[in-house]
């Protein structure tokens, strides 16, 4: 699969998702509906998508300042990274919007990184590392992973969610 094309649809479901979010109350995105000391709400996974991409794609891959640098304080501590239920979900979705802008000023810098032999490496206290191109499908199966949580807690809430599958949206 051509990872452009799939680069556009993430793009397309997230028009969705997001319109989707934003019918929701601040209660209903803040609500803390997933146990453990990870992501809990909605607003948590929206961030999480955000700054998964932000960082593998510019700062692992292209050795970049990551958006969020920009943006928003410095993270120290699991709590900082995981918890963003106070937060507004505009100034959240914000953030992955000029994520999104900046993957697509840089995805010819992207492509051509993918297309060689360089190594990424995976954890920083581990040895392991991953090709470019398997890092650039990493962060792209990760978002559909994620949405796909979001959707159904968007469905445990009680609301219709977005229909966010690839046919829907990119079969011609």
């Amino acid at each position: 699969m051509n990872p452009e094309m799939f680069y556009t649809y993430l793009t397309k479901a997230r028009r969705l998702l997001w319109d989707s979010l934003r019918s929701l109350s601040d209660e209903e995105l803040s609500r803390a509906t997933l146990p453990g000391d990870g992501p809990r709400c909605l607003k948590d996974l929206v961030f999480h998508v955000a700054i998964v991409e932000d960082a593998w794609f510019r700062q692992d891959m292209l050795k970049q300042t990551p958006v969020y640098d920009a943006l928003g304080p410095e993270i120290r501590s699991a709590d900082q990274y995981w918890h963003h239920e106070h937060q507004p979900l505009e100034e959240l979705l914000s953030y992955w919007e000029a994520v999104e802008s900046d993957t697509l000023q840089r995805w010819p810098e992207l492509m051509s990184l993918a297309d060689t032999e360089t190594r990424i490496k995976t954890f920083d206290d581990r040895p392991e590392t991953m090709s470019a191109e398997e890092v650039l499908w990493h962060v792209m199966q990760h978002e559909v992973r994620h949405t796909a949580q979001m959707v159904q807690m968007i469905r445990l809430l009680g609301h219709q969610p977005p229909s966010l599958d690839y046919a829907f949206l990119m079969a011609r």
